[in-house]
């Protein structure tokens, strides 16, 4: 099923309108637009739309597609043509890059919370995340202990708060309310390689969701001489349900027959993720929060507050997307892990190799990271053939250096029973050895008459007996 066909299933309402009237002028994967739509719309209306149990309704989302066959920008550029009328000066005023600490992201919150002070519309924190180079951000969040609370945090819509020291004193940085949207982008291998594992069961990566993309087209450059995307109209009716929504705060509701189905949905989930290992269900757990996330700004671009069935349906039919990415990648991710992890022996064998064929166990300890003990070193390496193991003499006081060798031609065992003791006896019996016995006799009776003669010079020793 191409891309086109599996989105039908997720269009619903202005929203996906707007994503089906763009495709003819972009090459980006429509799941894509509707996911980057999704997180731009969102953020824009996040704070006022609320879900029935009063959480917020912004989505986070991220595409997941390799550089440039993913089209990941192409996505972005024309969910931006689509919502950008929409949401008027939302996208300049509230744009931030990709922040790496939850300190930095308390603090650009609190700062647009400020800003906005004097302004007319009164207190506004909305502030929304755009990180194109998303791996190179988790590669430094992963270090920062307090980001992945702010991130989750924020989600949920609770207080977030750092505090800095200034001038001496103790200072506390507070937001009550955090508006946060997200949209990022990242390679497949990037995400396999930055997705902590740790995080994802804290919750951090089942926020976002995160579908795959690649390019659903090639646009004629004879046809569209100009930039495609100029051409998409724009959606009067987003730009209306963006002022409705913007005048006041809106909770939405369930209809009987979407209620009905909502809990049969959760029914189904919680049933799935007790069959799913604890690594890969980690990622779906907020799956049927999601759905109601989706479904919530599906309904309020229709300037409406009570979910239907074909609402709730299509914004099921988009997490089911990202559920199915997320596991994707989860399988590409073991794949490249197994592919990665080598045995001890061929480890030990290339390292030494890359140092010259030779060198000192602390060398070759840090070689391998310190991720093996010294005594499964010494283990491996001493039944390695091709390895030998020595000590060192030194004249200096302390202990003797152990040297790892890469030899050419490894030591063999064969050779050793060849001294069989079958072979001793074989020469017992060779019949020269016994006849030259007699010979040696005969010459060595004559020495002792010699030594009879020099004792009889001795006067006070008396000659032996002669019998």
């Amino acid at each position: 099923m191409d891309e086109e066909a599996r989105y039908k299933s997720m269009a619903y309402g202005p929203i996906g309108a707007a994503v089906k009237a763009a495709m003819p002028y972009t090459e980006a994967d429509p799941i894509g637009v509707h996911a980057a739509v999704l997180a731009l719309y969102s953020a824009a209306l996040n704070g006022n739309i609320l879900q029935p149990n009063g959480r917020p309704s912004v989505v986070w989302t991220a595409l997941a597609g390799p550089s440039r066959v993913g089209r990941k920008g192409y996505a972005l550029s024309t969910a931006q043509v689509i919502v950008g009328d929409a949401i008027g000066d939302f996208l300049s005023l509230r744009r931030e890059g990709g922040i790496s600490s939850g300190p930095s992201l308390v603090q650009v919150m609190a700062e647009n919370e400020h800003d906005s002070m004097t302004s007319e519309g009164g207190l506004d924190g909305r502030t929304l995340i755009l990180d194109e180079e998303w791996s190179t951000t988790l590669q430094l969040t992963n270090r920062c202990p307090k980001y992945a609370g702010v991130l989750r945090t924020s989600w949920d819509g609770g207080r977030v708060s750092n505090v800095t020291k200034k001038d001496g004193k103790r200072v506390e940085v507070t937001v009550e309310t955090p508006a946060l949207g997200f949209h990022g982008h990242i390679q497949p291998a990037a995400w396999a390689k930055y997705v902590s594992l740790t995080e994802a069961q804290g919750g951090s990566f089942n926020r976002i969701l995160t579908v795959s993309v690649k390019r659903s087209k090639l646009l004629r450059t004879a046809k569209h001489k100009r930039n495609p995307l100029s051409e998409i109209q724009v959606s009067a009716s987003l730009r209306l349900a963006y002022e409705w929504a913007r005048k006041q705060v809106r909770e939405m509701t369930l209809n009987d027959a979407a209620a009905e189905r909502y809990d049969d949905m959760r029914a189904s989930y919680e049933d799935e993720m007790e069959e799913l290992p604890d690594d890969v269900s980690c990622f779906f757990e907020r799956a049927e929060e999601q759905v109601m996330r989706v479904a919530c700004i599906l309904t309020a671009a229709e300037r409406k507050t009570v979910i239907n069935v074909k609402a709730l349906d299509a914004a099921q039919a988009f997490v089911e997307f990202s559920i199915a990415s997320i596991k994707q990648l989860i399988s590409q991710t073991n794949v490249q892990k197994a592919r990665t992890v080598l045995p001890l022996d061929v480890k030990i064998r290339e390292k030494l190799r890359m140092y010259g064929g030779e060198m000192t166990s602390t060398q070759l300890y840090r070689a391998l990271s310190s991720r093996y003990t010294a005594d499964q070193i010494f283990s491996i390496a001493e039944d390695m053939p091709d390895v030998e193991v020595t000590q060192v003499a030194q004249r200096r006081p302390g202990q003797n250096p152990t040297i790892f060798r890469l030899v050419d031609s490894p030591p063999e065992v064969e050779p050793q029973p060849e001294p069989i003791p079958v072979k001793p006896p074989a020469r017992k019996r060779v019949p020269a050895k016994k006849a030259a016995a007699p010979a040696k006799k005969t010459t060595a009776v004559r020495p002792p008459p010699a030594r009879a003669r020099a004792v009889k010079k001795e006067p006070g020793q008396q000659a032996p007996p002669i019998e």
